[in-house]
């Protein structure tokens, strides 16, 4: 199979998340490995590389760093520009006020948008950047079997670059979804309006795809009521490489870790702060830490200052997966906070898998009951879900005067590995565009 990935072709800086990264890049990186396949992964330039091997190191793909035009990033440039002023200082009003005119322009489609009334100005530069990709001469001179795309929250726009090469090529989708999008599980990220819009919009940009796969369980349930193409579940699994180094016993302190977006609005991270908050006039075996690795450190700085737990935490930015396991492993529970999740909304967060695999304990944080977090805690002994911080702050404390938490390094939980998910889904694939 000859495949064309739009995993990392994203056209905000900042790219995809950590966790969208290491999920694709696990996908392709066994189709080229397990099955032999020829992966060719768009690559753009500009953005920052967050998956599994630096800078595509490790992966048996092909990567194709393509340069994504200015006009098509993500995020309107700044009114008075460079180029604004220059046209300005030279009395070329006529000028000023077209290019004055077209940022205006963008910005109020973009509000317009946001209140549902319009398409996304997202969606416009994604299918620019559809058009621009299918005209690059290492794309266009090559005849692919597929476009493998991998969306999540925010980047939900790829589904139109990938669409439009699906018509340009005239090769079929297959789409993998991490987070829905019209069946999102935040509460209030859209009005009723935006998700029968987005609903619509969906069902056009999926008319290429024969195979859409997803994570969990109850976003193959919501799918199949409406979605054309087959849906598969294609279960989460830990995604570790073999050369990453392990981590080191912490002696001196009993190290609780939370890495992934901050969600400062959710209730989760408000449990958290005030279980940190209590937990240092808690009978604890050892003084307490709470390390982060976030995206938005300034907020999560504000928000310890406001609850006074700023010399009880550690704060840092995103770190490269590889780092990021080291200190999982080190840490002697691992958090999964709410982050605002719909309640009876089934969710087992990406990280959950990351997490189980490193042998640690976790620790769940959520307003209502997730019967889908505590059966899967429960069933393979790996920690407990909690509806109020004074539950939690007992269990913490018991679990402090294990005294091997400071002695040795668990044994990885090799349930969490499942290296042959993606192989699997692969032969489906093949059974699909071969054999119909």
């Amino acid at each position: 199979m000859k495949v064309l990935a739009l995993t990392h072709a994203h056209l905000n800086v900042e790219g995809l998340s950590p966790v969208s990264c290491e999920r694709a890049d696990s996908i392709v990186g066994a189709w080229a490995e397990g099955l032999n396949w020829d992966v060719d992964l768009v690559y753009t330039h500009g953005t920052k590389w967050r998956g599994i091997w630096p800078e595509g190191q490790g992966m048996k793909v092909n990567i194709m760093g393509v340069e994504a035009p200015e006009e098509l990033r993500m995020g309107a440039a700044g009114l008075f520009s460079d180029t604004l002023q220059a046209l300005i200082g030279e009395k070329k009003f006529i000028g000023a006020a077209s290019l004055v005119n077209q940022r205006l322009s963008k910005r109020i489609r973009k509000v317009l948008a946001e209140k549902g009334f319009v398409w996304p100005h997202e969606i416009m530069l994604a299918e620019k950047w559809g058009l621009y990709l299918s005209q690059v001469s290492a794309i266009n001179s090559k005849e692919y079997d597929f476009i493998f795309v991998c969306v999540g929250h925010g980047d939900e726009y790829l589904l139109q670059t990938a669409l439009t090469l699906s018509k340009k090529l005239q090769v079929p989708m297959i789409v993998d979804f991490r987070d829905l999008w019209s069946e999102h599980h935040i509460p209030g990220r859209f009005t009723d309006k935006q998700r029968k819009q987005i609903h619509r919009m969906e069902k056009k940009l999926l008319v290429n795809t024969v195979l859409i796969s997803v994570a969990q369980k109850h976003m193959a349930s919501l799918l199949r009521k409406w979605a054309t193409a087959q849906v598969y579940l294609l279960t989460h699994s830990a995604y570790i490489d073999s050369s990453w180094q392990d981590g080191h016993v912490i002696s001196n302190e009993f190290t609780m870790l939370y890495a992934g977006k901050l969600y400062p609005e959710g209730p989760g991270l408000k449990m958290l702060l005030e279980l940190i908050k209590n937990l240092p006039q808690a009978p604890l075996y050892k003084p307490v830490t709470c390390r982060f690795f976030v995206d938005d450190t300034a907020t999560l700085r504000k928000l310890a200052e406001n609850y006074g737990v700023e010399n009880h935490i550690f704060i840092c930015g995103w770190i490269s997966p590889s780092e990021l396991w080291k200190n999982m492993r080190s840490a002697h529970v691992l958090v999964v906070p709410d982050s605002g999740v719909a309640e009876n909304f089934p969710l087992l967060p990406t990280k959950t898998f990351q997490y189980l695999y490193t042998g640690r304990q976790i620790l769940s944080l959520s307003p209502y009951d997730n019967p889908e977090m505590s059966e899967f805690l429960e069933q393979l002994d790996a920690g407990k879900a909690f509806t109020n911080v004074n539950d939690a702050e007992k269990w913490l404390v018991q679990l402090s005067f294990e005294k091997s938490l400071y002695e040795s390094m668990p044994q990885l939980r090799k349930v969490a590995m499942r290296e042959d998910v993606a192989v699997e889904f692969g032969r489906e694939i093949e059974k699909i565009l071969v054999h119909g």
